[in-house]
């Protein structure tokens, strides 16, 4: 393999991390005024996609990458700001379902208006079809990640055993 390749594969997993990595610093400055913290936000976003029946803890802890006690805490801080709300589960009383409220709802809102107006600055520049390559490039790469991580859950590792998948 030559050095041009492999210092381009080392690349762009770097350009990766460090796009991703900026883009949340930006995006945490934009959503800091309205008194969300990143990890806030980011469990008002993993809420957004799963609106109707809600989620557990445990389902957001997997989707968050985090541990049930780090989650649990972040829910108690959304509870008491009045961003979501807890109610049990309709089959196993011992579960609790996570739901956004109304007020959670309004934030929700203003995080996709602030995402839209980010996406506008970070992607100027760039036509229609570059972005849609490299839309089609990173969700080939994102595919290839969860195919790997599946293959080492099945082959039985241990560290995929958590199913702790980053939520980057």
């Amino acid at each position: 393999m030559s050095d041009t390749k492999a210092s381009g594969e080392f690349r762009i997993g770097f350009l990766i991390h460090d796009v991703s990595r900026l883009r949340q610093i930006l995006f945490d400055q934009e959503m800091r005024p309205h008194g969300v913290t990143r990890a806030q936000w980011s469990v008002l976003a993993q809420l957004s996609r799963k609106d109707e029946g809600g989620m557990t803890q445990a389902e957001l802890a997997r989707l968050l990458g985090l541990g049930k006690v780090a989650v649990g805490s972040m829910i108690d801080r959304l509870e008491a700001a009045g961003l979501v709300v807890r109610r049990d589960d309709a089959l196993d009383r011992r579960i609790h379902r996570i739901f956004v409220t109304a007020k959670g709802r309004k934030i929700q809102a203003r995080m996709v208006e602030v995402g839209r107006r980010l996406n506008g600055q970070v992607l100027a520049g760039l036509s229609a079809e570059e972005i849609a390559v490299a839309d089609q490039v990173l969700t080939v790469i994102r595919r290839n990640i969860r195919r790997a991580l599946r293959d080492e859950d099945e082959a039985g590792d241990p560290a995929g055993a958590t199913n702790e998948i980053g939520a980057g």
